[in-house]
């Protein structure tokens, strides 16, 4: 719940820091002039049409290759710097009717180094130059709108996720019945008021505590961060420790161990993130108490226990047509 609840704060921050509206659908200008009094307005992407704008002479390069060149629109007494997507570096000199998206944004250092560069080559001085200037400039390059929209389907899909997360909490706190570890164990273990049997020995009768595996007399109980396993002892046909490298690239980092136990035909594993002596203490506990249960892993013990479990599902599936028949009504 502490994750999801975090998440979703992460998810507004980011959604409000980025106006996916406005994105997806930008206003419209009627010409580059007008750039500065939009930016003032709160409209950061939009859609204009450029006419009669010039090339500076200057381009920005990525590696040895153009992808930008700078151009300028004059209005009156007032001039608009312009950085179009050119990747080609085939843009003529002069542009008219030629349309497209784009973000407002302020000028930076780079800006100021083409308007002075501009002014030497206009034969002005920098500071004239700029005191015409716009302080806001539009910006082909910056409007990404693949990266927007991978980002805002990214989000949906992981706010959906974690949504759907929060609200089944929310039923199993309400409705712990309907937990899928309840649901799971109540077919497990075939008996009336198990659940209810489990709480009463968590509250009043743990053996065992280790890690964040609870041993009572009747049950072993895991609850990981995601998941809640209970598993009644007597339904136990094989257990042993399991341990498996972790790694990080080709780098060992450490051994993590986990508590495998078979039951039916299913390896559970239990509590992956518990120590050797948390798995140990369940296991010797286990063999002190119930010698019944096979333990240790080795091929011979694989066998038997496989074996075992057949039988079991065998005597099962008997005692499941017996019952069928039983409650077969005559017409």
């Amino acid at each position: 719940m502490i994750l999801s609840v975090v998440m979703l704060l992460l998810i507004y921050i980011i959604a409000d820091n980025i106006d996916f509206t406005e994105v997806f659908a930008p206003s419209d200008i009627s010409s580059a002039g007008k750039a500065y009094q939009n930016y003032m307005s709160g409209n950061e992407y939009v859609n204009v049409t450029l006419n009669n704008v010039h090339y500076t002479g200057y381009d920005c390069y990525h590696h040895g290759n153009i992808y930008a060149s700078y151009y300028y629109s004059l209005s009156g007494n007032s001039c608009t710097l312009i950085l179009l997507e050119n990747k080609n570096g085939r843009l003529p000199e002069e542009l008219d009717n030629y349309h497209i998206t784009a973000r407002l944004v302020k000028s930076d250092k780079l800006t100021d180094t083409v308007i002075d560069m501009l002014a030497k080559d206009l034969s002005w001085t920098s500071d004239g130059l700029k005191s015409i200037t716009s302080s806001v400039i539009i910006d082909e390059t910056a409007y990404r709108y693949h990266l927007y929209l991978y980002l805002a389907i990214a989000l949906g899909i992981i706010l959906l996720i974690i949504s759907s997360y929060l609200i089944s909490n929310l039923i199993y706190i309400l409705i712990p019945a309907v937990h899928p570890a309840c649901i799971y164990f109540r077919r497990l273990s075939k008996e009336k008021k198990t659940i209810a049997h489990v709480n009463k020995e968590l509250y009043t009768g743990i053996i065992i505590k280790s890690g964040n595996i609870m041993l009572t007399e009747h049950y072993i109980v895991c609850a990981s961060l995601f998941n809640i396993d209970i598993i009644p002892i007597n339904k136990i046909i094989w257990a042993y420790e399991h341990s498996t490298w972790q790694h990080f690239l080709w780098f060992k980092i450490k051994l993590n161990y986990t508590l495998s136990i078979l039951y039916g035909h299913r390896i559970h594993i239990d509590s992956p993130r518990n120590t050797k002596e948390d798995i140990d203490t369940i296991i010797n506990y286990l063999k002190s108490y119930y010698p019944n249960i096979i333990f240790d892993y080795t091929l011979e013990n694989k066998i038997a226990a496989k074996k075992r479990a057949d039988t079991i599902t065998k005597q099962n599936k008997l005692k499941k047509k017996i019952q069928t028949k039983r409650d077969r009504k005559p017409f």
